[in-house]
This record gives structure tokens, C-alpha cells and sequence, in this order.
């Protein structure tokens, strides 16, 4: 894959990452914690699964980490296992319903969600902002798989 399309890939998922650390602040108070970015990730691992691997992922990971000052690692730790779970799957997920995608999806973002708070801020660690978490990514997957595969099909009409 050409590095122009790797810096779409990944601008997108940086925007993502930023609307997260927009609207979480604001979400929070009603124990919600969105998760654009990672769930954007895991959009373009999902849809492209021979063209983006773990080398990509853990350097997607590290473009993110240093753009947000995140520790250093989280998000490649995080980037790398679930594209390698993504992609021995890959397969079995193409003939999965909206409905069992978006509960794996939404799964994977909570778990991402549970080991940033168990890490970071044990103390701020909520089992209600992780069930909100779930229901509300769970719709939202469906919104960015959807969002994510017209501007696939526009902007990557060759892949």
C-alpha cells in the first residue's frame, strides 16, 4: 500500500482520537466514554486486512501515543492485539450480521476502555461508564462502519 494511503488511514484515525479527547470530557459526567479513534482503527483492520498489519498497527499506535501524550506503548499494545485477533478472524467476521460485528467491536473498545482505566487511574475505575461504554459504541460502530466504508469507497476506489 502507498504511504498516501497510510497517512489517510491514519489522519482518520488521529481525527477520531480527537473528537474522542473533545466529547469525553463532556460525556463523562453522564458515565459514558466514546471511542471514535479506536473503533476507527478497528474499521480500516477490519476492512482492510491485507493491506494493514501489525507493523502498520504498532505504528499507527505510536503516531497516536505521541500525538495525544499517551504513554508511550498503550496505544500500540492495544492497535497490534486486536489487529492480530482481527486478523485471524477476518474471515468468520465477513459473515457476521451488523449486530455480531458491532458487539465484538463494541467489546474490544470497552476492554480497551477497562485496561486504560485499570492502568492509568485505578481509581477513577467504574463498572457503569464500562456498561454505558458498551451500549453506546456499540451503536456507534455501526454509524462508523457505515461513514467509514463510503469514504472508503470514495476516497480508495482502487483497494
Amino acid at each position: 500500500m502507498k504511504i498516501r494511503n497510510h497517512l489517510i488511514i491514519l489522519s482518520t484515525i488521529i481525527l477520531g482520537f480527537w473528537l474522542d479527547s473533545l466529547l469525553n470530557p463532556l460525556t463523562i459526567k453522564f458515565f459514558l466514554e466514546l471511542n471514535f479513534g479506536f473503533l476507527i482503527f478497528t474499521y480500516w483492520v477490519f476492512a482492510l486486512p491485507e493491506k494493514i498489519h501489525s507493523s502498520a498497527a504498532l505504528f499507527y499506535g505510536l503516531v497516536v501515543d505521541l500525538f495525544f501524550s499517551n504513554v508511550i506503548g498503550l496505544n500500540m499494545l492495544f492497535f497490534v492485539a486486536n489487529s492480530f485477533i482481527i486478523h485471524i478472524y477476518v474471515f468468520r467476521f465477513r459473515i457476521f450480521s451488523y449486530f455480531q460485528l458491532s458487539v465484538f467491536f463494541s467489546g474490544s473498545s470497552t476492554f480497551y476502555i477497562a485496561c486504560k482505566y485499570l492502568l492509568l487511574s485505578p481509581y477513577n475505575y467504574s463498572y457503569i461508564i464500562l456498561i454505558f461504554s458498551f451500549l453506546i459504541n456499540s451503536v456507534l460502530w455501526v454509524g462508523v462502519y457505515l461513514t467509514m466504508r463510503a469514504f472508503r469507497r470514495k476516497i480508495f476506489s482502487n483497494l
